[in-house]
């Protein structure tokens, strides 16, 4: 099979941009070069998003709070010199969201369930030479986290309510800033384990709600500012050189 034969059909399967990078590099042969150490890591965790919220809507007063999930993806990355290297990573989560209307005794809380992909690039700078077997680092990039609220919560936020009424909930982008820091160990030659730290920072999720009130009795999500999604993550790191 031709280089662009394997790249046409694997646009066509619609795969995540960053895994579909992975099987070309995986499958074309000269692609993965040794020079460039390049490797896979297959990594799962927690995420842990910070965005806790308590304010008022129509002369009631709700608390919001997305829970901690779990996390798994792939990152790609390769060495640009023997300190610094290039990463882009996908991965796949949970965050699920609570509403609770605090006027009620008990406080009435729904649940909302929530699903998250994220794609990011990164620049990582390593303490010690790619030729090195124990390299802690530092990192920061960029990326996009897509949230995306489940059926179930879409048919629960617009028949049984929301926040101050009944809303259309929908996916959504957001765009983040993370930086962290990990250590990276080849056990042997073509395997290895990794350890992730990062702090993504980005604007609160609001799942498609409108940030204020619309129309009489329809549901909004009033939350603005900046939160934190904390993530911890171990991965068995593939190296992709001979």
């Amino acid at each position: 099979m031709q280089k662009s034969d394997l790249l046409r059909l694997l646009r066509q399967l619609r795969l995540p941009s960053t895994v579909t990078l992975v099987l070309a590099l995986l499958f074309v042969p000269g692609l993965a070069a040794q020079g460039t150490n390049l490797r896979f890591t297959l990594f799962g965790g927690g995420s842990f998003l910070k965005a806790d919220r308590t304010f008022p809507a129509e002369g009631q007063t709700y608390h919001t709070a997305f829970a901690s999930g779990g996390r798994a993806g792939i990152r790609v990355t390769l060495d640009i010199t023997k300190h610094l290297g290039a990463e882009g990573s996908y991965s796949y989560g949970t965050n699920n969201l609570r509403v609770a209307d605090l006027n009620g005794v008990p406080p009435l809380v729904r649940g909302f369930g929530v699903r998250d992909q994220q794609i990011d690039g990164d620049i990582l700078y390593f303490l010690t030479a790619s030729s090195r077997r124990l390299r802690p680092f530092a990192a920061f990039g960029v990326g996009i986290l897509r949230v995306s609220p489940t059926s179930e919560a879409k048919a629960t936020a617009s028949t049984e309510g929301f926040i101050a009424g009944p809303a259309t909930l929908s996916s959504g982008n957001k765009f983040d800033f993370n930086y962290g820091f990990g250590v990276e160990d080849k056990l042997v030659k073509h395997f290895g384990i990794r350890f992730d730290l990062r702090d993504y920072v980005l604007a609160p999720p609001r799942l498609g709600a409108p940030s204020g009130p619309g129309s009489p009795g329809a549901g909004f999500f009033p939350v603005t500012g900046v939160v934190h999604d904390v993530e911890v993550t171990a991965g068995i790191v593939l190296y992709a050189g001979r």
